[in-house]
């Protein structure tokens, strides 16, 4: 018996809304443009397995609801992200930065607007690397 958790489980998707209080839930909001009025859903999935798919769900910058089953309609997606479990683990113990992935197309905006992602770019930087904090098994 592990005590990580799967990558992008539900137990693991509980435990990193959990994470996201405190110091952590400061940064991600400062790091968010126009933090009090960002009231938006986000989705990760991974490239190949559609199974691997999550959405968080951020209200006034702070992180409300983060599931794998409690999903939205793609048109409630302010962005969604696609990549491979390696590039996540990647920008998640700190090798490169999250924005760094997309920008070089390692992890794909498949839905939302280039100019959204770069203006909270710092902001994925903050909700990707918090991912190296939890005990994850990445082996899915």
């Amino acid at each position: 018996m592990t005590d990580q958790l799967k990558f992008f489980s539900e137990e693991w998707c509980a435990a990193a809304a959990a994470a996201h209080v405190g110091e952590l839930a400061e940064q991600a909001s400062k790091a968010l443009r126009d933090a009090a009025n960002f009231n938006h859903i986000l989705g990760f999935g991974v490239t190949d397995r559609p199974d691997l798919t999550n959405h968080v769900e951020i209200v006034a910058g702070r992180v409300v609801n983060w599931s794998t089953t409690n999903v939205y309609p793609d048109d409630q997606l302010l962005a969604s992200f696609q990549g491979k479990v390696e590039h996540y683990r990647e920008a998640a113990e700190g090798k490169t930065p999250a924005a760094n992935l997309v920008m070089g197309g390692k992890v794909r905006l498949i839905r939302g607007t280039m100019k959204d992602a770069i203006e909270n770019a710092k902001a994925l930087n903050v909700i990707i690397a918090a991912w190296g904090d939890l005990p994850t098994d990445w082996d899915v």
